[in-house]
């Protein structure tokens, strides 16, 4: 009677999973805003090693960058800057060598050290814009359903680095 229980089951068992299928893998996250009038958020934080100068006057930190973006009637804005008291929510800059009291004037003013702001709608290749201000505004193409990428070029104009959000 033992081996038949056992036997019953161990066949219930396999039944079971069989039935449940294979477990497919969850799909990895995808960067997205969707394109819902005056809808606003926060990017998560990207960070990156900044060089400003070179050979003995090197000044290295590692400065992470935090805007926010919001869709309005004008379209879709990317910023980074919300008055000099904001300034350390949007740029944390940490790990400076040789210290804070070297700090270049472009990290003191980091706002002003936006090269360029690319996005991409749905996947199409990005719009660029070049700010003068402490924002980009761009233009959704007709019929735009998210922004499915947002990438920043920062730091000094000879060497700027990219942080991108995908």
């Amino acid at each position: 009677m033992r081996i038949s229980i056992s036997g019953l089951l161990l066949a219930s068992v396999l039944l079971i999973s069989a039935c449940s299928g294979p477990q497919e893998p969850a799909a990895p996250a995808v960067f997205s805003i969707p394109l819902e009038a005056n809808s606003n958020g926060v990017l998560e934080a990207r960070s990156s090693r900044v060089l400003v100068g070179s050979g003995e006057k090197t000044y290295t930190a590692q400065v992470a960058l935090t805007p926010s973006w919001w869709v309005t009637g004008d379209g879709v804005k990317i910023v980074w800057f919300a008055g000099k008291s904001q300034t350390k929510r949007f740029f944390q800059i940490s790990n400076e060598s040789p210290g804070e009291s070297a700090r270049p004037d472009i990290l003191k003013a980091p706002e002003e050290a936006v090269r360029e702001v690319k996005v991409s709608f749905d996947g199409a290749p990005p719009m660029s814009v070049r700010p003068e201000a402490t924002r980009a505004v761009f233009q959704p193409p007709p019929g735009a359903k998210a922004v499915t990428s947002v990438e920043i070029a920062f730091g000094p104009a000879s060497s700027p680095v990219t942080y991108t959000w995908k």
